[in-house]
C-alpha cells in the first residue's frame, strides 16, 4: 500500500459519519491505522489504551489473513471488546493487567513499553507479552506517512523488527525481548563493532525500496539512477534554521545567534558545490564500481542515517545486533552512514550527556579500517549469495553461508571506502548541527539542550576541517 493511503484514510476519518469515531480504521501497509486515536505521553492510561486497541485489531487481522473482508464486522468486534456503551467490561479487565513503563534513550520520540498481553485471557492469540509504543516527535521535520511505509517495508524485508499498526500520532512496534541498546563501553569491544559493520552491510545490500510511491520518494523517478536527498535536506534545514527570528526563550535566541549561522551557511554551500563538482567529473561512470563505490565516486544505497548507540540493539545472550529507529532512513551514500556511526561514538545525545559529546571516544584509524574491511567482506558475501539465490528467504533463514577471506583486493576496497567516509564526517557534523538548531526552535531546550549539541557539532566540524586541510 502506498503512503498516500494514509492521507486518504485521514480524509475519510474526517467525514461527518466518522469524525467522532475513535475506532474508525483502515488497513494500510497490511496493518491497522486508527487516524482518530490520539495518545498523550503524559497520560499512561491513553498509552495502554492505544496499545490494546492496536494489538486487538492486529490479532483480528492476523486471524483473517491481514484483510478486512467485512469492515462492519471488524468494527463490531472492536466495539464488543471495548464495549463503549456499557463501560467496557473486557477493556477494564484487560487494562488492569497491562503495565506501562517509559523507555529512556530517545530524544526525538516518546517511547513506552506496554506489557502483560499474554495474561489477558481474551487475547489467547498473542504470542508476545510486550509491545513498544512510539509517540512521534520532531513534528514537521519527518514525513510520518513515508516513514511508516518505509518501516513496514523494512520489516517485510526482515531488516527492521515488527510493525503492528499506527494511531494518529504514533505507532506500535514489537518489543525486542532479551536486547539492550548499546552503551559507550560496548563500542570498545571490537567484536561488537564488527557485528555492527555486518548489519550495516546487510541493510545496504539487501533492502530494495518497493516499487511505486515509496521508491519514487526515496530513489527518484529517473530510470537506473538513485537520487540522493542529502543535499536537498541539508539546504532545507539550513534555510529553516535561518528562518527563526526567535526561539523558545530569550536566552536561547541569543545562544542561537552565537552559532553564526551565516558562516555555517557558507560552509554548507561550499561543501555542496564541492560534491556536485566531483560528481559531475565522474558521471562518465566506472565499470569497476561496487556497493562501496568507485575510487572516485561513493556508492548510493538505502541508509539508516542515524546509527547512534540508542538505535543499535544487542542480544545479551547471542550478541546479535538489531538496528532500530529508521525514521531518518533514505537513499544516501553508504559512506555517510558509516561516517555518521563513527561520529556517534562520541555520544552527546542522551539526557545525561545533554548535548555534550566526548570526541576522545572517536574511533582511531585502525578501528575505522577494521570496520570498513568487515563491511566490504560482508557486502561481497551478500552480493555473491544474492546472485546464487532466487529466494531471498533462503538467506534470511541463514541456510547458506560463504566465507570471504581478507586479501589485498578487500583491503584496497576498504581503504577506498574509508577515503569517502572521511569526507562525509565533515558533512555529518553540519547535518546534525542544523537538525539540532531546528529542534531547539520547535521544541525548546528544557528537556534536552539542542543548542549545546548544535554548538558542539559545529565546533567539531571546524576541528575536522582543519585536520583535513592539513593532510
Amino acid at each position: 500500500m502506498p503512503p498516500s493511503d494514509y492521507i486518504r484514510t485521514r480524509k475519510l476519518s474526517q467525514e461527518p459519519s466518522n469524525s467522532n469515531e475513535s475506532f474508525f480504521s483502515k488497513v494500510v501497509d497490511s496493518h491497522p491505522y486508527f487516524p482518530n486515536l490520539s495518545v498523550s505521553a503524559s497520560d499512561i492510561s491513553s498509552v495502554k489504551h492505544a496499545a490494546l486497541v492496536l494489538v486487538y485489531s492486529s490479532l483480528l487481522l492476523r486471524s483473517n489473513g491481514c484483510q478486512v473482508d467485512d469492515e462492519v464486522e471488524h468494527k463490531k468486534k472492536l466495539m464488543e471488546f471495548f464495549d463503549t456503551n456499557s463501560g467496557g467490561t473486557q477493556e477494564s479487565s484487560a487494562m488492569s493487567q497491562l503495565s506501562c513503563t517509559k523507555v529512556t534513550g530517545g530524544i526525538t520520540n516518546a517511547l513506552f513499553r506496554v506489557s502483560g498481553f499474554q495474561s489477558i485471557t481474551s487475547l489467547t492469540a498473542a504470542d508476545f507479552d510486550s509491545v513498544l509504543v512510539r509517540i512521534f516527535g520532531a513534528e514537521g521535520m519527518i514525513d510520518r506517512d513515508i516513514e511508516t511505509s518505509t518501516y513496514a517495508a523494512l520489516c517485510n524485508a526482515d531488516i527492521a523488527y515488527k510493525y503492528m499498526g499506527r494511531f494518529s500520532n504514533g505507532r506500535i512496534e514489537g518489543w525486542l525481548d532479551g536486547y539492550h541498546p548499546l552503551q559507550n563501553q560496548d563500542l570498545t569491544d571490537e567484536t561488537t563493532s564488527l557485528e555492527i559493520a555486518k548489519e550495516m552491510a546487510r541493510l545496504h545490500c539487501l533492502f530494495d525500496v518497493p516499487e511505486g510511491e515509496l521508491r519514487d520518494h526515496h530513489c527518484g523517478t529517473e530510470l537506473d539512477v538513485i537520487s540522493v536527498g542529502l543535499w536537498d535536506q541539508l539546504s532545507s534545514w539550513m534555510e529553516q534554521a535561518k528562518g527563526y527570528s526567535e526561539f523558545k526563550t530569550a536566552k536561547d535566541t541569543e545562544r542561537a545567534r552565537a552559532l553564526q549561522l551565516d558562516k555555517i551557511e557558507m560552509e554548507v554551500q561550499t561543501i555542496i558545490q564541492s560534491f556536485a563538482a566531483t560528481e559531475e567529473e565522474n558521471d562518465s561512470g566506472d565499470s569497476t564500481a561496487s556497493i562501496c563505490g568507485s575510487s572516485s565516486k561513493p556508492n548510493v544505497v538505502f541508509c539508516h542515517n542515524d546509527l547512534l548507540l540508542a538505535n543499535i540493539m544487542k542480544n545479551k545472550t547471542t550478541g546479535h545486533i538489531q538496528l532500530i529507529d529508521f525514521e531518518y532512513g533514505g537513499s544516501n551514500y553508504a559512506a555517510f552512514d558509516m561516517a555518521n556511526h563513527f561520529n556517534e561514538y562520541a555520544g552527546g545525545t542522551t539526557t545525561k550527556e545533554n548535548g555534550v559529546p566526548d570526541y576522545t571516544r572517536f574511533p582511531n584509524s585502525e578501528r575505522q579500517t577494521k570496520f570498513c574491511v568487515e563491511y566490504v567482506k560482508m557486502t561481497k558475501r551478500l552480493e555473491s549469495m544474492k546472485s546464487d539465490i532466487t529466494d531471498q528467504a533462503d538467506y534470511n533463514g541463514g541456510q547458506k553461508e560463504m566465507v570471504i577471506e581478507e586479501d589485498e583486493g578487500i583491503m584496497n576496497e576498504a581503504i577506498q571506502l574509508l577515503s569517502h567516509v572521511q569526507k562525509f564526517i565533515l558533512v555529518n557534523h553540519l547535518y546534525w548541527g542544523l537538525w539540532a538548531v531546528n529542534q531547539a526552535a520547535e521544541e525548546g531546550c528544557e528537556e534536552f539542550d539542542y543548542l549545546t549539541y548544535a554548538s558542539n557539532r559545529f565546533n567539531e566540524y571546524y576541528v575536522k576541517k582543519s585536520e583535513w586541510e592539513e593532510k
